[in-house]
């Protein structure tokens, strides 16, 4: 039911919008659709999301979507945006900070996890990937404006997925191919 295929969960968040060019659909609108979705990210709810929690999780997806489209863009990135993740980052750091793991330091993340400790995540991987290698690879897919981590060692990857927009493209220009020819 739900795709994964940003390679981020900064990114998944933003891609809870099946279609950003249609935006019909949105897999936090409600409870239910909110918790599967979470938990097909691996996220076990310890509660259905309440209200207000889903709407400050949409806030936050549209506040990483609006800084990573700007960054994909060459365009400027609202300092504001910058502003609001980084509190959400610091909320989540004063809830869930780091704990001795052997030899290295972990998050301290709980096993079910709630709205706060949601955006606490997703904030985290926004802050990140914007501080990674990575970011200059991260890429929006023109079929359905999905944002996701370029990882092909050529760095190709043009879709989101090729079961998803890029099955569709190809398709759309054979049709057209073979519609040219029939013409000429």
């Amino acid at each position: 039911m739900f795709e994964h295929v940003a390679n981020a969960w900064c990114l998944e968040l933003t891609n809870s919008v099946p279609d950003r060019h249609v935006a019909d659909r949105d897999w936090l609108a409600d409870a239910e659709t909110a918790c599967a979705w979470a938990d097909s990210l691996g996220f076990e709810l310890a509660d259905p999301l309440p209200d207000a929690g889903r709407t400050a999780l949409i806030d936050l997806r549209e506040t990483i979507f609006a800084i990573f489209e700007a960054h994909v863009a060459g365009a400027s990135v609202d300092q504001r945006a910058l502003h609001a993740l980084t509190r959400e980052h610091a909320r989540g750091l004063e809830r869930h900070g780091y704990v001795a793991d052997g030899n290295a330091f972990r998050r301290d993340w709980p096993s079910a996890w709630d709205a706060p400790t949601l955006r606490a995540a997703f904030a985290s991987s926004a802050v990140e990937l914007l501080t990674d290698p990575r970011l200059d690879r991260v890429k929006q897919c023109p079929g359905c404006g999905w944002l996701f981590v370029d990882t092909s060692r050529n760095r190709s990857r043009r879709w989101c997925s090729m079961e998803m927009c890029g099955g569709r493209d190809k398709a759309l220009r054979h049709y057209r191919r073979q519609r040219d020819q029939a013409r000429g």
